[in-house]
Parts: C-alpha cells; structure tokens; sequence
C-alpha cells in the first residue's frame, strides 16, 4: 500500500527546478580544463572538479563561479569542486576568451594535503594579485575585458554597469 509521499517522489529522470535556471554538465568545458590543467602543469591532488554551464545564466553581473562541493553533492557525484560557468556568455565567446574563463576558475581550486591527519582538504582559494599578475603577464587582459562586453551586450547592461561584471 502506498501513501500520499510515494507518488511526489522523484523517478529517475526527474529534475527538480528551483528557478529559471537550467543546469547542464559540459563535456566541452571539461576537455578545454584537462589542457590547461596539463598546458599550466596545475596539481589538485585527488580532487575531481565537476564542470556545469547554467542558462541563461548565473546572474546578470556573475560571469563564472568555483565553488566547493557540499558533502551530499561530494556524495552522489563524487566531484570535490564545481565550475559553473553562464551558458549564454561561453555560446558567445571565443575559444581564447573561454580558456582564460576557465583558467581563471581553475586558479580557485585548491586542495590542501594534511600529513597530520593524512588526508586532503578541499579548500577555495581566493587568487591574490600574484595569480593575476601571473595569468596578465602571460596572457594579457584582454580577454576579461571581453567577458565584460559580451555579458554588458547579452543583457543590455548601463556602459557605466560593465565593470561590475565579475568572475
């Protein structure tokens, strides 16, 4: 016999939607990682990062995020990080420009080994000016800028709102 909680539950398939926002694994985004992670010889130890696009987008003035994994989401995906990235803007950028976007995302992962306990902890790292001087003396800041003025025309934005448009 079942009772009234059996037929709300989700069946394999299902999604659940909280907003407008639709989440979308990217094989694309995870082969364009896998060669700057080899091009910039960057080590994350054991950590598996998840790579997501959202549309239309993560807001009007968030480009891309990292963020740690919750220990549910750890659980059922096995991923440590994820990487979401604003679906409307990656469709629109070039190869260069998406490559720095993620580049720039990478340089937030950072898994910290504890010899004290033997184990990784999955940390956020916030780059200081050295990791941006280091992506800026390599690669330039151009492409930020073309962040900025796609995310600026995609929604519209005040010239004077441009700048607030953020990684």
């Amino acid at each position: 016999m079942s009772n009234q909680n059996d037929l709300n539950a989700l069946r394999p398939g299902d999604t659940v939607s909280h907003s407008d926002k639709q989440l979308m694994e990217s094989p694309e985004i995870e082969k364009i990682a896998e060669r700057i992670i080899e091009r910039e010889s960057l080590d994350f130890g054991p950590a598996e990062i998840g790579y997501f696009l959202v549309y239309p987008n993560l807001s009007k003035y968030r480009a891309a995020k990292c963020k740690k994994a919750s220990r549910e989401v750890k659980y059922y995906s096995g991923n440590d990080y994820l990487v979401e990235i604003s679906g409307e803007m990656w469709d629109m950028l070039d190869t260069k420009t998406k490559e720095m976007v993620l580049f720039h995302q990478l340089m937030h992962v950072e898994p910290v080994y504890k010899a004290k306990k033997q184990e990784w902890k999955m940390k956020i790292r916030k780059p200081d000016f050295n990791d941006y001087y280091e992506i800026n003396d390599k690669y330039g800041n151009e492409w930020y800028k073309t962040v900025q003025a796609t995310v600026s025309s995609l929604y519209d934005l005040d010239p004077r709102r441009e700048s607030k448009v953020s990684l």
